[in-house]
Protein backbone atom coordinates (compact mmCIF):
# COMPACT_ATOMS: atom_id res chain seq x y z
CA UNK A 1 0.00 0.00 0.00
CA UNK A 2 1.56 3.70 -0.54
CA UNK A 3 1.48 5.81 2.06
CA UNK A 4 -1.26 8.12 3.14
CA UNK A 5 -0.38 12.17 2.70
CA UNK A 6 -0.95 14.74 4.69
CA UNK A 7 -4.41 15.82 3.99
CA UNK A 8 -5.87 14.08 7.27
CA UNK A 9 -6.81 16.84 9.55
CA UNK A 10 -5.25 15.32 12.92
CA UNK A 11 -8.15 16.31 15.42
CA UNK A 12 -7.79 16.09 17.95
CA UNK A 13 -3.64 17.12 17.93
CA UNK A 14 -1.42 15.74 20.20
CA UNK A 15 1.04 18.74 20.08
CA UNK A 16 -1.51 20.82 21.09
CA UNK A 17 -2.85 18.85 23.86
CA UNK A 18 0.42 19.37 25.36
CA UNK A 19 1.05 22.74 24.37
CA UNK A 20 -2.55 22.91 26.22
CA UNK A 21 -0.95 21.22 29.32
CA UNK A 22 1.72 23.29 30.06
CA UNK A 23 0.49 26.63 29.35
CA UNK A 24 -2.74 26.35 30.84
CA UNK A 25 -4.39 26.51 34.58
CA UNK A 26 -6.84 23.21 35.18
CA UNK A 27 -9.95 23.37 37.28
CA UNK A 28 -8.82 19.57 37.46
CA UNK A 29 -6.14 17.35 36.27
CA UNK A 30 -6.95 13.90 36.28
CA UNK A 31 -3.82 11.42 35.97
CA UNK A 32 -4.92 7.99 34.30
CA UNK A 33 -6.39 7.58 30.82
CA UNK A 34 -8.12 4.36 31.62
CA UNK A 35 -11.93 4.11 31.56
CA UNK A 36 -12.26 5.46 35.21
CA UNK A 37 -10.01 8.47 34.05
CA UNK A 38 -11.59 8.92 30.68
CA UNK A 39 -15.34 9.37 32.34
CA UNK A 40 -14.05 11.85 35.04
CA UNK A 41 -12.70 13.98 32.08
CA UNK A 42 -15.81 13.76 30.28
CA UNK A 43 -18.01 14.29 33.28
CA UNK A 44 -16.14 17.37 34.57
CA UNK A 45 -15.91 18.95 30.77
CA UNK A 46 -19.82 18.58 30.38
CA UNK A 47 -20.24 20.36 33.73
CA UNK A 48 -17.88 23.35 31.82
CA UNK A 49 -15.00 22.74 34.12
CA UNK A 50 -11.72 22.80 32.72
CA UNK A 51 -10.11 19.42 32.73
CA UNK A 52 -6.71 18.25 31.93
CA UNK A 53 -5.54 14.15 31.47
CA UNK A 54 -2.53 12.93 31.32
CA UNK A 55 -1.59 9.14 30.74
CA UNK A 56 1.76 7.85 31.13
CA UNK A 57 1.63 5.09 28.22
CA UNK A 58 -1.36 4.73 25.92
CA UNK A 59 -5.35 5.36 26.45
CA UNK A 60 -6.80 2.16 28.22
CA UNK A 61 -3.34 0.50 27.80
CA UNK A 62 -3.53 -0.51 31.19
CA UNK A 63 -6.62 -2.59 32.92
CA UNK A 64 -9.07 -0.82 30.48
CA UNK A 65 -7.81 -2.96 27.68
CA UNK A 66 -7.44 -6.18 29.65
CA UNK A 67 -10.54 -6.68 31.00
CA UNK A 68 -12.98 -9.68 30.11
CA UNK A 69 -14.78 -7.08 27.96
CA UNK A 70 -17.97 -7.70 29.73
CA UNK A 71 -20.72 -4.91 30.62
CA UNK A 72 -22.80 -6.65 32.90
CA UNK A 73 -24.31 -6.54 36.51
CA UNK A 74 -22.37 -9.12 37.60
CA UNK A 75 -24.54 -11.90 38.72
CA UNK A 76 -22.27 -14.00 41.07
CA UNK A 77 -21.80 -11.08 43.18
CA UNK A 78 -25.53 -11.51 44.24
CA UNK A 79 -23.80 -14.68 46.09
CA UNK A 80 -21.83 -12.65 48.11
CA UNK A 81 -25.13 -9.84 48.85
CA UNK A 82 -23.16 -7.11 46.94
CA UNK A 83 -26.70 -6.06 45.53
CA UNK A 84 -26.14 -2.24 45.54
CA UNK A 85 -23.18 -2.70 43.75
CA UNK A 86 -25.30 -5.03 41.11
CA UNK A 87 -27.77 -2.95 41.14
CA UNK A 88 -25.73 -0.09 40.29
CA UNK A 89 -23.60 -2.53 37.42
CA UNK A 90 -27.12 -3.28 35.98
CA UNK A 91 -28.47 0.46 36.14
CA UNK A 92 -24.99 1.43 34.13
CA UNK A 93 -25.58 -1.60 31.30
CA UNK A 94 -28.66 0.05 30.49
CA UNK A 95 -27.81 3.87 30.11
CA UNK A 96 -24.11 2.22 27.75
CA UNK A 97 -26.36 0.40 25.94
CA UNK A 98 -28.35 3.84 24.95
CA UNK A 99 -24.88 5.62 25.16
CA UNK A 100 -22.66 3.62 23.17
CA UNK A 101 -25.12 1.25 20.97
CA UNK A 102 -22.13 0.64 18.83
CA UNK A 103 -19.59 -0.44 21.18
CA UNK A 104 -22.08 -1.90 23.61
CA UNK A 105 -24.64 -4.52 22.87
CA UNK A 106 -26.61 -6.80 24.20
CA UNK A 107 -25.91 -10.82 24.10
CA UNK A 108 -27.44 -13.73 25.59
CA UNK A 109 -25.72 -16.08 27.86
CA UNK A 110 -26.08 -19.39 29.11
CA UNK A 111 -25.76 -21.51 31.95
CA UNK A 112 -25.32 -25.17 31.70
CA UNK A 113 -26.76 -27.26 35.00
CA UNK A 114 -24.65 -30.23 35.91
CA UNK A 115 -25.01 -32.80 38.23
CA UNK A 116 -23.85 -32.64 41.32
CA UNK A 117 -23.15 -28.61 41.19
CA UNK A 118 -22.58 -26.51 44.05
CA UNK A 119 -24.94 -24.20 42.68
CA UNK A 120 -28.15 -26.24 41.99
CA UNK A 121 -30.54 -25.24 39.87
CA UNK A 122 -33.05 -23.91 41.84
CA UNK A 123 -30.39 -21.47 43.63
CA UNK A 124 -29.62 -20.59 40.06
CA UNK A 125 -33.35 -19.63 39.17
CA UNK A 126 -33.78 -17.64 42.28
CA UNK A 127 -30.38 -15.65 41.57
CA UNK A 128 -31.38 -14.83 37.71
CA UNK A 129 -34.97 -13.51 39.11
CA UNK A 130 -33.24 -11.53 41.38
CA UNK A 131 -31.22 -10.19 38.54
CA UNK A 132 -33.66 -9.46 36.55
CA UNK A 133 -36.01 -7.53 38.79
CA UNK A 134 -32.53 -5.52 39.87
CA UNK A 135 -32.42 -4.18 36.02
CA UNK A 136 -35.67 -3.16 36.33
CA UNK A 137 -36.83 -0.69 33.28
CA UNK A 138 -33.35 -1.30 32.12
CA UNK A 139 -33.81 -4.94 31.86
CA UNK A 140 -32.78 -6.50 28.15
CA UNK A 141 -34.83 -9.40 28.49
CA UNK A 142 -36.04 -12.05 31.38
CA UNK A 143 -34.17 -15.42 32.18
CA UNK A 144 -35.80 -19.02 31.15
CA UNK A 145 -34.89 -22.24 31.70
CA UNK A 146 -33.70 -24.28 28.66
CA UNK A 147 -33.86 -27.78 28.48
CA UNK A 148 -30.89 -30.38 27.69
CA UNK A 149 -32.24 -31.70 24.67
CA UNK A 150 -32.25 -27.72 23.53
CA UNK A 151 -29.36 -26.90 25.22
CA UNK A 152 -27.36 -30.20 22.80
CA UNK A 153 -28.77 -28.82 19.76
CA UNK A 154 -27.71 -25.05 20.44
CA UNK A 155 -24.58 -25.66 22.01
CA UNK A 156 -23.08 -29.46 21.08
CA UNK A 157 -19.27 -28.34 22.17
CA UNK A 158 -20.90 -28.64 25.89
CA UNK A 159 -20.05 -31.43 28.14
CA UNK A 160 -23.24 -33.89 27.63
CA UNK A 161 -22.45 -36.38 30.68
CA UNK A 162 -24.44 -34.83 33.52
CA UNK A 163 -26.09 -31.98 31.70
CA UNK A 164 -29.76 -30.95 33.74
CA UNK A 165 -30.31 -28.26 31.32
CA UNK A 166 -29.66 -24.49 31.99
CA UNK A 167 -30.77 -20.84 31.55
CA UNK A 168 -30.76 -18.35 29.23
CA UNK A 169 -29.92 -14.91 30.62
CA UNK A 170 -28.90 -11.65 28.96
CA UNK A 171 -25.90 -9.20 29.17
CA UNK A 172 -23.51 -7.33 27.38
CA UNK A 173 -20.54 -7.38 25.63
CA UNK A 174 -18.09 -4.11 24.52
CA UNK A 175 -14.59 -3.55 23.19
CA UNK A 176 -13.22 -1.95 26.40
CA UNK A 177 -10.13 -0.14 24.88
CA UNK A 178 -12.57 1.21 22.17
CA UNK A 179 -14.81 2.54 24.80
CA UNK A 180 -12.36 4.30 26.34
CA UNK A 181 -11.32 5.64 23.52
CA UNK A 182 -14.90 6.93 22.74
CA UNK A 183 -15.47 8.12 26.11
CA UNK A 184 -12.15 10.07 26.48
CA UNK A 185 -12.68 11.51 22.56
CA UNK A 186 -15.76 12.60 23.99
CA UNK A 187 -14.03 14.44 27.09
CA UNK A 188 -11.94 16.16 24.04
CA UNK A 189 -14.83 17.55 22.30
CA UNK A 190 -16.07 19.43 24.87
CA UNK A 191 -12.67 21.09 25.26
CA UNK A 192 -10.82 18.67 27.91
CA UNK A 193 -6.62 18.69 26.61
CA UNK A 194 -5.66 14.74 27.04
CA UNK A 195 -2.27 13.42 26.18
CA UNK A 196 -1.07 9.79 25.93
CA UNK A 197 2.41 9.00 26.86
CA UNK A 198 2.90 12.40 29.41
CA UNK A 199 3.96 10.55 33.00
CA UNK A 200 3.28 12.38 35.97
CA UNK A 201 6.80 12.23 37.93
CA UNK A 202 6.26 14.61 40.85
CA UNK A 203 4.06 16.81 42.82
CA UNK A 204 4.47 20.45 43.36
CA UNK A 205 2.79 22.23 46.19
CA UNK A 206 2.81 25.64 47.72
CA UNK A 207 1.49 26.61 51.46
CA UNK A 208 0.68 22.98 51.99
CA UNK A 209 -1.49 22.23 49.28
CA UNK A 210 -0.78 20.63 45.40
CA UNK A 211 -0.35 23.58 43.01
CA UNK A 212 0.54 21.23 40.12
CA UNK A 213 2.16 17.92 38.61
CA UNK A 214 5.66 17.81 36.83
CA UNK A 215 5.73 16.02 34.08
CA UNK A 216 7.54 14.11 31.41
CA UNK A 217 6.65 14.31 27.91
CA UNK A 218 7.77 10.32 27.08
CA UNK A 219 7.69 11.09 22.85
CA UNK A 220 10.08 14.17 23.29
CA UNK A 221 11.70 13.58 26.36
CA UNK A 222 10.53 17.26 27.66
CA UNK A 223 10.08 18.17 31.28
CA UNK A 224 6.93 20.53 32.02
CA UNK A 225 4.67 21.18 34.73
CA UNK A 226 0.70 21.45 34.49
CA UNK A 227 -0.96 23.55 36.71
CA UNK A 228 -4.01 23.22 38.46
CA UNK A 229 -6.32 23.63 40.95
CA UNK A 230 -7.39 19.93 41.77
CA UNK A 231 -5.63 16.54 40.92
CA UNK A 232 -7.65 13.32 40.76
CA UNK A 233 -5.59 9.96 40.83
CA UNK A 234 -7.27 7.24 38.46
CA UNK A 235 -4.10 5.57 37.77
CA UNK A 236 -5.83 2.35 38.20
CA UNK A 237 -3.03 -0.58 39.35
CA UNK A 238 -1.02 2.21 39.42
CA UNK A 239 -2.43 3.74 42.52
CA UNK A 240 -0.18 2.97 45.35
CA UNK A 241 3.07 4.11 42.95
CA UNK A 242 1.70 7.36 42.65
CA UNK A 243 0.54 7.62 46.69
CA UNK A 244 3.84 6.59 47.66
CA UNK A 245 5.42 10.00 46.06
CA UNK A 246 4.00 11.78 48.67
CA UNK A 247 4.56 9.10 51.21
CA UNK A 248 0.69 7.58 51.77
CA UNK A 249 0.55 3.82 52.58
CA UNK A 250 -0.65 1.47 50.32
CA UNK A 251 -4.17 0.56 49.53
CA UNK A 252 -4.86 -1.90 46.51
CA UNK A 253 -4.87 -5.52 46.68
CA UNK A 254 -3.98 -6.04 42.93
CA UNK A 255 -5.20 -9.22 41.46
CA UNK A 256 -4.16 -10.65 37.58
CA UNK A 257 -6.51 -12.19 35.53
CA UNK A 258 -5.72 -13.87 32.12
CA UNK A 259 -7.99 -14.55 29.16
CA UNK A 260 -7.18 -16.93 26.36
CA UNK A 261 -8.06 -17.00 22.57
CA UNK A 262 -8.40 -20.18 20.16
CA UNK A 263 -9.73 -20.14 16.63
CA UNK A 264 -13.80 -20.40 16.80
CA UNK A 265 -13.62 -24.01 14.99
CA UNK A 266 -11.66 -25.68 18.01
CA UNK A 267 -14.38 -23.99 20.29
CA UNK A 268 -18.00 -23.05 18.78
CA UNK A 269 -20.40 -20.63 20.89
CA UNK A 270 -23.74 -19.81 19.89
CA UNK A 271 -24.01 -17.74 23.08
CA UNK A 272 -21.61 -16.58 25.44
CA UNK A 273 -21.77 -19.70 28.06
CA UNK A 274 -20.84 -18.72 31.67
CA UNK A 275 -19.21 -22.13 33.35
CA UNK A 276 -17.98 -22.99 36.78
CA UNK A 277 -14.86 -24.94 37.28
CA UNK A 278 -13.60 -25.44 40.58
CA UNK A 279 -15.77 -22.92 41.88
CA UNK A 280 -15.23 -20.00 39.72
CA UNK A 281 -16.88 -18.82 37.12
CA UNK A 282 -15.52 -19.11 33.90
CA UNK A 283 -17.00 -17.33 30.23
CA UNK A 284 -16.46 -18.56 26.56
CA UNK A 285 -17.31 -15.93 24.52
CA UNK A 286 -17.59 -15.56 20.76
CA UNK A 287 -15.81 -13.07 18.73
CA UNK A 288 -16.32 -13.47 14.78
CA UNK A 289 -13.63 -16.39 14.01
CA UNK A 290 -12.17 -16.90 17.65
CA UNK A 291 -13.43 -17.28 21.34
CA UNK A 292 -11.78 -16.69 24.04
CA UNK A 293 -11.94 -17.59 27.36
CA UNK A 294 -10.91 -16.24 30.96
CA UNK A 295 -11.01 -14.87 33.94
CA UNK A 296 -8.62 -15.91 36.76
CA UNK A 297 -8.37 -14.13 39.78
CA UNK A 298 -4.74 -14.55 41.24
CA UNK A 299 -3.06 -11.67 43.92
CA UNK A 300 0.03 -9.61 41.92
CA UNK A 301 2.93 -7.98 42.88
CA UNK A 302 5.59 -5.91 40.98
CA UNK A 303 4.39 -3.74 38.07
CA UNK A 304 1.32 -4.39 36.16
CA UNK A 305 2.90 -3.85 32.99
CA UNK A 306 4.64 -6.79 33.48
CA UNK A 307 1.49 -8.93 33.84
CA UNK A 308 1.53 -11.66 31.37
CA UNK A 309 0.13 -15.15 31.22
CA UNK A 310 1.94 -17.88 32.57
CA UNK A 311 1.65 -21.48 31.41
CA UNK A 312 0.28 -22.21 34.75
CA UNK A 313 -2.13 -19.72 33.99
CA UNK A 314 -3.03 -20.77 30.71
CA UNK A 315 -2.84 -24.77 31.90
CA UNK A 316 -5.76 -23.42 34.45
CA UNK A 317 -7.90 -21.98 31.64
CA UNK A 318 -7.44 -25.05 29.42
CA UNK A 319 -8.48 -27.31 32.19
CA UNK A 320 -11.27 -25.19 33.13
CA UNK A 321 -12.74 -25.37 29.29
CA UNK A 322 -11.70 -29.09 28.63
CA UNK A 323 -13.98 -30.18 31.51
CA UNK A 324 -16.86 -28.28 29.95
CA UNK A 325 -16.42 -28.29 26.57
CA UNK A 326 -15.61 -31.61 23.97
CA UNK A 327 -12.76 -29.66 22.84
CA UNK A 328 -9.86 -31.17 24.03
CA UNK A 329 -7.82 -27.90 23.62
CA UNK A 330 -4.13 -28.00 24.08
CA UNK A 331 -1.33 -24.91 24.33
CA UNK A 332 -0.87 -25.41 20.22
CA UNK A 333 -4.92 -24.13 20.12
CA UNK A 334 -4.08 -20.66 21.84
CA UNK A 335 -3.42 -17.97 19.07
CA UNK A 336 -2.96 -15.05 21.49
CA UNK A 337 -3.55 -13.98 25.44
CA UNK A 338 -3.90 -11.24 27.26
CA UNK A 339 -3.60 -10.71 31.41
CA UNK A 340 -4.61 -7.74 33.00
CA UNK A 341 -4.52 -6.23 36.61
CA UNK A 342 -7.23 -4.99 38.68
CA UNK A 343 -7.28 -2.38 41.03
CA UNK A 344 -9.48 -3.80 44.25
CA UNK A 345 -9.42 -2.16 47.43
CA UNK A 346 -7.70 -4.33 50.13
CA UNK A 347 -10.16 -5.75 52.46
CA UNK A 348 -9.49 -6.80 55.95
CA UNK A 349 -9.46 -10.21 56.84
CA UNK A 350 -7.68 -11.49 53.49
CA UNK A 351 -10.74 -12.92 51.65
CA UNK A 352 -9.92 -15.05 48.62
CA UNK A 353 -9.32 -12.69 45.27
CA UNK A 354 -12.37 -13.39 43.98
CA UNK A 355 -13.93 -12.77 47.01
CA UNK A 356 -12.44 -9.02 47.10
CA UNK A 357 -15.47 -6.26 46.60
CA UNK A 358 -15.42 -4.74 43.38
CA UNK A 359 -16.73 -1.67 44.74
CA UNK A 360 -14.53 1.35 44.61
CA UNK A 361 -13.44 4.60 47.27
CA UNK A 362 -12.92 8.11 47.07
CA UNK A 363 -9.77 9.11 49.08
CA UNK A 364 -8.92 12.49 49.90
CA UNK A 365 -5.49 13.95 50.51
CA UNK A 366 -3.11 15.25 50.63
CA UNK A 367 -5.13 18.86 50.32
CA UNK A 368 -5.85 19.82 46.52
CA UNK A 369 -5.66 15.83 45.42
CA UNK A 370 -8.60 12.85 45.44
CA UNK A 371 -7.88 9.65 44.29
CA UNK A 372 -10.35 7.04 43.25
CA UNK A 373 -9.48 3.38 43.41
CA UNK A 374 -11.35 0.01 43.11
CA UNK A 375 -14.57 -0.43 40.69
CA UNK A 376 -14.75 -2.42 37.31
CA UNK A 377 -15.18 -1.40 33.53
CA UNK A 378 -18.87 -1.22 33.45
CA UNK A 379 -19.50 1.40 36.64
CA UNK A 380 -16.83 3.85 35.25
CA UNK A 381 -19.27 6.46 34.83
CA UNK A 382 -20.95 6.15 37.97
CA UNK A 383 -17.32 6.08 39.45
CA UNK A 384 -16.84 9.41 37.76
CA UNK A 385 -20.07 11.15 38.87
CA UNK A 386 -19.20 10.90 42.32
CA UNK A 387 -15.67 11.98 42.21
CA UNK A 388 -16.56 15.02 40.54
CA UNK A 389 -19.91 15.68 42.91
CA UNK A 390 -17.04 15.22 45.31
CA UNK A 391 -14.67 17.68 44.31
CA UNK A 392 -17.53 20.24 43.13
CA UNK A 393 -18.48 19.97 46.99
CA UNK A 394 -15.42 20.17 48.90
CA UNK A 395 -13.15 22.67 46.66
CA UNK A 396 -16.01 24.91 44.85
CA UNK A 397 -14.31 27.99 45.59
CA UNK A 398 -11.10 27.01 43.94
CA UNK A 399 -12.95 26.24 40.52
CA UNK A 400 -13.52 28.83 37.96
CA UNK A 401 -16.98 28.36 37.25
CA UNK A 402 -19.94 26.72 39.59
CA UNK A 403 -19.76 23.10 37.52
CA UNK A 404 -23.84 21.94 36.49
CA UNK A 405 -25.14 18.95 37.05
CA UNK A 406 -23.26 15.48 35.83
CA UNK A 407 -24.56 15.05 32.53
CA UNK A 408 -22.78 12.02 31.30
CA UNK A 409 -26.06 9.41 31.70
CA UNK A 410 -27.89 11.10 29.32
CA UNK A 411 -25.29 12.58 26.47
CA UNK A 412 -24.25 9.92 23.53
CA UNK A 413 -20.64 8.78 23.45
CA UNK A 414 -19.11 10.09 19.82
CA UNK A 415 -20.70 7.89 16.84
CA UNK A 416 -24.18 6.68 18.86
CA UNK A 417 -27.39 7.74 17.65
CA UNK A 418 -31.22 6.76 18.56
CA UNK A 419 -32.28 4.25 16.53
CA UNK A 420 -28.88 2.72 16.02
CA UNK A 421 -30.27 -0.24 14.56
CA UNK A 422 -32.11 1.03 11.78
CA UNK A 423 -29.24 3.78 11.09
CA UNK A 424 -26.98 0.53 11.21
CA UNK A 425 -28.95 -1.10 8.39
CA UNK A 426 -28.89 1.88 5.82
CA UNK A 427 -25.20 2.37 6.74
CA UNK A 428 -24.17 -0.87 5.89
CA UNK A 429 -26.23 -0.37 2.51
CA UNK A 430 -24.17 3.20 2.02
CA UNK A 431 -21.29 1.30 1.82
CA UNK A 432 -21.64 -1.47 0.36
CA UNK A 433 -22.68 0.67 -2.81
CA UNK A 434 -20.87 4.13 -2.16
CA UNK A 435 -17.13 2.22 -1.78
CA UNK A 436 -18.20 -1.37 -2.59
CA UNK A 437 -17.72 -3.05 0.55
CA UNK A 438 -18.39 -6.33 1.62
CA UNK A 439 -20.96 -6.60 3.67
CA UNK A 440 -19.15 -7.65 6.64
CA UNK A 441 -16.48 -5.19 6.23
CA UNK A 442 -19.03 -2.29 6.44
CA UNK A 443 -21.02 -3.90 9.44
CA UNK A 444 -17.45 -3.75 11.37
CA UNK A 445 -16.82 -0.30 10.19
CA UNK A 446 -20.20 0.93 11.80
CA UNK A 447 -20.45 -1.25 14.73
CA UNK A 448 -16.46 -0.02 15.39
CA UNK A 449 -17.19 3.91 14.05
CA UNK A 450 -21.01 4.56 14.23
CA UNK A 451 -21.83 7.21 12.91
CA UNK A 452 -18.38 8.29 11.92
CA UNK A 453 -17.90 5.60 9.50
CA UNK A 454 -18.34 8.10 6.81
CA UNK A 455 -14.78 10.55 8.45
CA UNK A 456 -12.76 7.34 8.07
CA UNK A 457 -13.82 6.39 4.95
CA UNK A 458 -14.18 9.59 2.84
CA UNK A 459 -10.85 11.25 4.28
CA UNK A 460 -8.13 11.40 1.52
CA UNK A 461 -7.46 7.85 0.56
CA UNK A 462 -5.19 8.14 -2.77
CA UNK A 463 -5.03 3.99 -2.71
CA UNK A 464 -7.74 2.04 -3.16
CA UNK A 465 -6.27 -1.02 -1.17
CA UNK A 466 -6.60 1.18 1.88
CA UNK A 467 -10.38 -0.83 1.86
CA UNK A 468 -8.83 -3.93 1.82
CA UNK A 469 -9.20 -5.84 4.93
CA UNK A 470 -5.79 -5.93 6.74
CA UNK A 471 -4.65 -9.52 6.39
CA UNK A 472 -7.13 -12.91 5.91
CA UNK A 473 -9.59 -13.48 8.86
CA UNK A 474 -9.68 -9.63 9.83
CA UNK A 475 -12.40 -7.03 8.73
CA UNK A 476 -9.73 -4.56 9.65
CA UNK A 477 -9.02 -2.41 6.76
CA UNK A 478 -6.24 -0.01 6.08
CA UNK A 479 -8.03 3.49 6.71
CA UNK A 480 -8.83 2.45 10.01
CA UNK A 481 -5.13 2.52 10.74
CA UNK A 482 -4.79 5.79 9.06
CA UNK A 483 -7.77 6.77 10.77
CA UNK A 484 -6.32 5.93 14.26
CA UNK A 485 -2.96 8.42 13.52
CA UNK A 486 -4.81 11.19 12.29
CA UNK A 487 -8.21 11.53 14.22
CA UNK A 488 -7.32 9.53 17.58
CA UNK A 489 -4.25 9.88 18.71
CA UNK A 490 -2.55 6.71 17.90
CA UNK A 491 1.74 7.20 18.37
CA UNK A 492 2.79 4.13 17.87
CA UNK A 493 1.69 1.07 15.56
CA UNK A 494 0.89 -1.42 18.95
CA UNK A 495 -1.66 1.86 19.86
CA UNK A 496 -3.41 0.71 16.60
CA UNK A 497 -3.00 -2.99 16.55
CA UNK A 498 -3.98 -3.33 19.81
CA UNK A 499 -5.91 -0.83 20.93
CA UNK A 500 -7.66 0.86 18.00
CA UNK A 501 -8.28 -2.32 17.01
CA UNK A 502 -8.28 -5.99 17.72
CA UNK A 503 -5.87 -7.20 14.98
CA UNK A 504 -3.05 -8.54 17.54
CA UNK A 505 -5.41 -10.24 19.86
CA UNK A 506 -8.12 -11.55 17.12
CA UNK A 507 -6.56 -11.04 13.73
CA UNK A 508 -2.64 -11.17 12.13
CA UNK A 509 -1.31 -7.65 14.33
CA UNK A 510 1.64 -9.72 14.87
CA UNK A 511 2.21 -10.82 11.76
CA UNK A 512 5.52 -8.87 10.36
CA UNK A 513 3.92 -8.70 6.97
CA UNK A 514 0.71 -7.14 7.96
CA UNK A 515 2.69 -4.76 10.96
CA UNK A 516 4.96 -3.64 7.91
CA UNK A 517 1.43 -2.42 5.61
CA UNK A 518 0.13 -0.90 9.01
CA UNK A 519 3.42 0.53 9.39
CA UNK A 520 3.77 1.85 5.99
CA UNK A 521 -0.39 3.42 6.41
CA UNK A 522 0.28 4.88 9.78
CA UNK A 523 4.15 6.15 9.56
CA UNK A 524 2.41 8.22 6.00
CA UNK A 525 0.40 10.26 8.35
CA UNK A 526 2.94 10.33 11.51
CA UNK A 527 5.89 11.13 8.80
CA UNK A 528 7.97 8.05 10.32
CA UNK A 529 10.79 7.19 8.32
CA UNK A 530 12.16 3.80 7.42
CA UNK A 531 14.00 3.39 10.52
CA UNK A 532 11.09 4.28 12.50
CA UNK A 533 8.67 1.85 10.57
CA UNK A 534 11.19 -1.12 11.38
CA UNK A 535 11.02 -0.14 14.71
CA UNK A 536 7.79 -0.25 14.93
CA UNK A 537 6.96 -3.35 13.14
CA UNK A 538 10.06 -4.89 15.64
CA UNK A 539 8.34 -3.70 19.08
CA UNK A 540 4.59 -5.02 17.51
CA UNK A 541 6.17 -8.29 16.68
CA UNK A 542 7.68 -8.70 19.74
CA UNK A 543 4.53 -7.59 21.68
CA UNK A 544 2.31 -9.98 19.65
CA UNK A 545 5.74 -13.30 21.07
CA UNK A 546 4.94 -11.84 24.34
CA UNK A 547 1.43 -13.11 24.41
CA UNK A 548 2.96 -16.16 23.69
CA UNK A 549 5.43 -16.25 26.18
CA UNK A 550 3.72 -18.92 28.13
CA UNK A 551 5.14 -21.81 25.53
CA UNK A 552 8.90 -20.79 26.31
CA UNK A 553 10.96 -22.87 27.86
CA UNK A 554 11.89 -22.06 31.27
CA UNK A 555 15.30 -20.63 32.01
CA UNK A 556 17.68 -23.61 32.87
CA UNK A 557 15.07 -26.56 32.47
CA UNK A 558 16.11 -29.32 30.25
CA UNK A 559 14.08 -30.33 27.03
CA UNK A 560 13.12 -33.60 26.73
CA UNK A 561 15.62 -36.24 25.81
CA UNK A 562 18.53 -34.62 26.51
Amino acid sequence: MSAVNASYTRAPDRNEMVRRLRSDTFDILVIGGGITGAWIARDAALRGLKVGLVERRDFASGTSSRSSRLVHGGLRYLRDRHISLVRESLRERGLLLQLAPHIVRPIPFLIPAYEGDHVGPLLLRLGLTGYDLLAGSRRIGWHRGVPTAQISREEPALRREGLRGGFRYFDAVTRDARLTLAVLLGAVEHGAAAANYVEAVSWETSAGRLAGVNCKDSITGGLFAVRAMVVVVAAGPWTDELRALNGDTPVLRPTKGIHIVVPRGRLRTKSVVAFFWEGRPYFAVPVDEHTYIGTTDTDWTGDPAGAVATAEDVAGVLAAANASFDADLTEADVTATWAGVRPLVAEEGSPAPSDVSRDFEILEGPAGVYTVCGGKLTTGRSMAEAVVNRVAEKELGRLSVRPGKCRTHRVRLPGATAGFEGFRRQAVLDMRSGWGLAEDTARHLVDTYGTRYRAVLTRSHSDEKLLMPLGDGTRVIGEEAAYAAAAEMAVTLEDFMRRRSDLMIFGTGAHREVASTVAEVMGGVLGWDAARKKAEVDACVAEGQDMLSFRRPVAGSVAPGQ
